[in-house]
């Protein structure tokens, strides 16, 4: 999303403190103001900010998240009031923290994960927590001496429970789900300092603990170093144990995706959040290679699930849900299921897909089943005729010559289908040279679509927690999981 310079100056004036911005409507604008209150003190106490908070819950959060982090005891909180994160941009003091639960004894969870972050194990012993499974992995991710006796202090414990969630901001304090594990789903402090989002190039994604969509005047890279260490990246080939050990886990959410993994993706992927470019690509490649991948999907588009509700309301460019669709019908017809378009055609406002003959060759039959109840995908039927070198079809069809068609003939060892393009575009004077390389349709024309790459296998290959894309079948794109595969065979390789 890229707004208009008013907007844009408004919003970055607001992330300094300096004014409230005119549009609170707008989603650019309200994100801007919450980080802008819980960065600058003398900002969230000004008049301007506390009159707004007495009719807006939201600011309200932001507000007394700010006052309790620079040591103010907010003199009023309503539970609508009352911030989730209190641990960043600062940590306040142990002190601090244990006067805020003395006066809000229903935030002592938020001070318990509070301790988590800054390391104040004595305060966290007194508030006789049950044992929270993200408190545990912000202690973890804390690097600090108190953090460690916290994560300790929860581990030991035979059971542990969910009481904090980060995706919904709730704290289930009546009846908390158990048991709980460890999954890597808490946005600990350190990923905090990743910001993404700007008010000149904005994506809406989850609001995060703070509420501010990760915003800031300027592009923040992450804080945590992306190379995986050895234990992280034996978790691409190993079984998952109960606790995952980390919370860098983009790049076990993609490789679950890019090998058609359901139960693996469904454990590490975040529902509630949508999905972005590279991990659409992975989950494409996966429906295109595996039908129970495909199926699966298939079901949460039907039921609407969570899943596909956050896919919906993030959608950008790169349109997951359209892709993830054609994907899923294309698998169909290569496994010759035509039930989807044979008795009333193409389902309205369905996207068609173009690539329909790899990684599997669709039988005659399929073809011509396509290409007489959607005719208007007569070309894509046509192409698939030539790399499956189906002639009898593709004679059927006589498509209309045009360069895809006769890139795809050029591929193919019969020289049929290149003679007939030829001689027949001659005839009504096509040009078949004018190709297009914006043309996304374009790119999944080959005879290899997934090329390999040697790598110098003399060296350590590191693997870091995230993809990358390259030229592919998918839209013009395919995810480039290529360094990740070599490099989990390091430790069976060259000596060091």
């Amino acid at each position: 999303m890229a707004p208009d310079s008013e907007l844009t100056a408004d919003c970055c004036a607001a992330i300094r403190g300096e004014k409230v911005p005119r549009d609170l409507g707008n989603i650019i604008a309200r994100s801007s103001l919450i980080r802008g209150i819980r960065l600058h003190l003398d900002f969230a106490t000004s008049e301007d900010v506390s009159n707004l908070c007495l009719q807006d819950p939201q600011i309200a959060r932001a507000r007394n998240a700010r006052l309790i982090m620079s040591d103010v005891i907010p003199s009023t909180m309503g539970h609508q009031q009352e911030p989730y994160c209190v641990w960043f941009p600062q940590i306040a003091s142990e002190d601090t923290y244990r006067q805020l639960v003395q006066r809000y004894p229903q935030m002592r969870y938020q001070v318990g994960r509070a301790c988590a972050a800054g390391g104040y194990d004595t305060l966290y012993r007194e508030l006789d927590l049950l044992p929270d499974v993200s408190i545990a992995e912000e202690a973890r991710e804390s690097d600090t001496d108190g953090g460690r006796l916290i994560y300790d202090s929860v581990m030991s414990r035979p059971c542990r429970y969910s009481v904090m969630n980060d995706e919904t901001l709730n704290i289930q304090l009546d009846d908390p789900s158990s048991p709980a594990f460890l999954n890597g789903d808490t946005e600990t402090r350190l990923q905090l300092y990743h910001r993404p989002n700007t008010p000149r190039q904005f994506l809406k994604t989850h609001p995060g603990i703070e509420e501010d969509m990760h915003i800031n005047d300027e592009y923040t890279p992450p804080e945590m170093y992306s190379e995986l260490e050895e234990f992280e990246v034996e978790l691409l080939h190993q079984p998952l144990p109960l606790d995952l050990p980390t919370v860098k886990k983009k790049l076990l959410i993609c490789m679950a995706a890019f090998e058609g993994n359901i139960d693996r993706y469904v454990r590490l992927s975040r529902p509630s959040r949508g999905i972005d470019r590279e991990e659409t690509l992975c989950v494409v490649r996966g429906i295109y290679h595996h039908t129970m991948f495909a199926r699966w999907w298939a079901g949460e588009i039907t039921q609407n699930t969570t899943r596909v509700q956050a896919i919906r309301n993030t959608e950008t460019s790169h349109k997951s849900l359209s892709m993830i669709q054609e994907a899923i019908s294309a698998r169909r017809i290569m496994i010759n299921d035509p039930k989807e378009f044979v008795e009333n055609g193409w389902p309205a406002c369905a996207p068609k897909p173009y690539l329909i003959w790899w990684p599997l060759h669709p039988t005659r039959d399929m073809l011509d089943l396509l290409a007489e109840n959607v005719p208007e995908m007569t070309e894509q039927v046509a192409v698939a005729a030539i790399y499956c070198d189906y002639h009898d079809v593709y004679r059927r069809l006589q498509p209309e010559p045009n360069w895809r068609l006769c890139a795809a003939a050029r591929d193919s060892h019969n020289p049929f289908y290149l003679q007939d393009l030829t001689k027949r575009a001659n005839e009504r004077h096509i040009n078949l040279d004018a190709s297009s390389e914006q043309d996304p349709d374009g790119k999944c024309l080959g005879l290899n679509l997934e090329p390999t790459e040697i790598f110098n296998y003399y060296e350590r290959q590191e693997v870091h927690n995230f993809i990358t894309s390259r030229e592919g079948p998918y839209g013009g794109f395919g995810p480039d999981c290529r360094m990740a595969e070599v490099g989990v065979w390091d430790s069976m390789g060259l000596p060091e």
